[in-house]
Parts: structure tokens; C-alpha cells; sequence
């Protein structure tokens, strides 16, 4: 078996070969503070292992700089099948040369795409954060498909048991009725488990057979904050959280699995 650097429980898309016979996984990245590295981090991963992947956005996002080829079109389910021909393809609607971003399709297009099994993989970063290591969504966010198989929100771990403000939050307020913090307050296990529990919170209008995973990037040393996750996992609906930082290597250095009640705490 090809080695991967895909934690757990993504990597049983990559290791079971049956299941990319049946569906393409369908893969939403929502959240602040890595989310577009994460996904280019996925894409290469799964393309190294012989996956067939696109990527694209139901929002906005900057393009990827990483080699892989990129293709604007309308409606990317009328697209030929053999347009989607490499191992991995950037698919996007348009350009936003104001903001110098590319624009991407909506949920139900990314939903009518994954039915045609064009790809093994369909990564696809459904939020935007403004470059903050934290965010609240907004009533129009985040635009998340229905048929996303993993929903990983991405957090900077920077800004955990660390003093909260407008200045690192992105939608201050919501956030602050979400977690009911207020300026100055730390980030701390309680606000953690309303942000994450809560309907317009971390996960927001994931479906509900999505898996659910939290990411925090930009986390080399974990000491000061372990102690709480497995809590934080046993409490909340999550069924994994990863630390580390996606663009460095390896991008993740610790991994906590949720499975039937337990909680297993892995170093990678």
C-alpha cells in the first residue's frame, strides 16, 4: 500500500479502493486560517497516490500555486469527462480581477458534479475568513454541498487560550454571541464547545452524514492545549481533530479519532 500523508478518517478514501468505485468523496473546507493550503495540501496528497482530483471553491479564493492545471467553464457538470483528464485540475466559473480571485459554483453544482464521478476526489473550500485565524459565519455562510461526504473547519491555533478581539476575529460580533465572549477574553475550553456545538457555529449546515473533523493549523507544539481535546471531542459532534501546520512537514503531527464513544489519541 502506497504511504500517505492523509490522516485518519480521510485516509479511507484513500487506502479502500472499493469506495472510489462507488462515489467521489466529496471534501468541504470551511473555517479561517489555512483553508486554501489545506485543500492544495489534500489535493496533493490523494494525487500522489494515484487519485483522481478536482479542486474548486462555492466561493471565492486566490489561485492555487501550486502546478496543476486550471479550468474556468459555466457549469462544470456539462463539462466532457475527458477535460478532467490529469490527476489533478483547479476547476473555477470566473475571474475577480478586483480582488484577484477566482470565482466558483454553487452547492448544487458542486453536487450535480460529484454525481458524475468525473473524479475520485472533489475538494472544495466553501467559506471565506479574510486572511483572520478565526471566523463566525455569516447567514449566508458557509455554502456547503449536500453531498459532502467530510466537513474539516480550519482554526489557527494561534488564537487558542489567547486573548479574543476584533482584531483577530473575523465577524466579531457573531462570534461573541456564539461563544459569549467578550473583548479581551480567552479562547478557552467552554468557548471552544459553544463555538463548536452550536447550530451557527464551527460547523454550520454541515450535512448530517458528513464527518466532521477540526483542523488546527498552525500548531507545531500541542502541550498547552491537549489536555482539553479529548474532552472537547467526547462532547461535541466531531469525530476527529488534527493539529499541525499544512504547510510545513509533515503537515500533521497529531491525531484524535472518535469511534463508537472512545477517543484515541494518535502521533503521527
Amino acid at each position: 500500500m502506497t504511504h500517505t500523508n492523509i490522516p485518519a478518517p480521510l485516509n479511507s478514501f484513500g487506502e479502500n479502493k472499493n469506495l472510489f468505485n462507488q462515489k467521489t468523496a466529496v471534501i468541504s473546507i470551511v473555517g479561517a486560517g489555512g483553508k486554501t493550503s489545506t485543500l492544495f495540501w489534500l489535493a496533493r496528497e490523494f494525487a500522489r497516490i494515484g487519485k483522481r482530483v478536482i479542486a474548486t471553491t462555492t466561493t471565492q479564493m486566490y489561485l492555487p500555486e501550486e502546478n496543476i492545471p486550471v479550468l474556468f467553464c459555466r457549469s462544470p457538470e456539462k463539462l466532457p469527462g475527458a477535460v478532467f483528464t490529469p490527476p489533478a485540475i483547479a476547476c473555477f466559473a470566473g475571474w475577480n480581477q478586483e480582488l484577484g480571485k477566482v470565482r466558483g459554483f454553487s452547492p448544487a453544482e458542486i453536487d450535480a458534479l460529484a454525481k458524475r464521478h468525473l473524479a475520485d476526489v472533489l475538494l472544495v473550500e466553501a467559506d471565506g475568513a479574510h486572511g483572520f485565524p478565526l471566523k463566525a459565519p455569516a447567514l449566508h455562510e458557509p455554502c456547503i454541498a449536500q453531498s459532502s461526504d467530510f466537513v474539516i473547519a480550519v482554526m489557527g491555533g494561534q488564537a487558542i487560550n489567547q486573548p479574543i478581539e476584533p482584531q483577530n476575529v473575523h465577524r466579531w460580533p457573531l462570534f461573541s454571541a456564539i461563544t459569549g465572549l467578550r473583548q479581551g477574553g480567552k479562547l478557552g475550553i467552554e468557548a471552544l464547545k459553544q463555538f463548536i456545538n452550536h447550530p451557527h457555529g464551527m460547523f454550520k449546515q454541515a450535512p448530517p452524514q458528513a464527518k466532521r473533523i477540526w483542523l488546527i493549523n498552525q500548531c507545531s507544539h500541542i502541550e498547552n492545549i491537549t489536555g482539553v481535546l479529548p474532552e472537547l471531542l467526547a462532547s461535541g459532534g466531531l469525530d476527529a481533530i488534527w493539529l499541525g501546520a499544512v504547510r510545513e512537514f509533515p503537515p500533521i503531527t497529531h491525531v484524535l479519532l472518535r469511534d463508537e464513544g472512545a477517543v484515541t489519541d494518535k502521533n503521527l
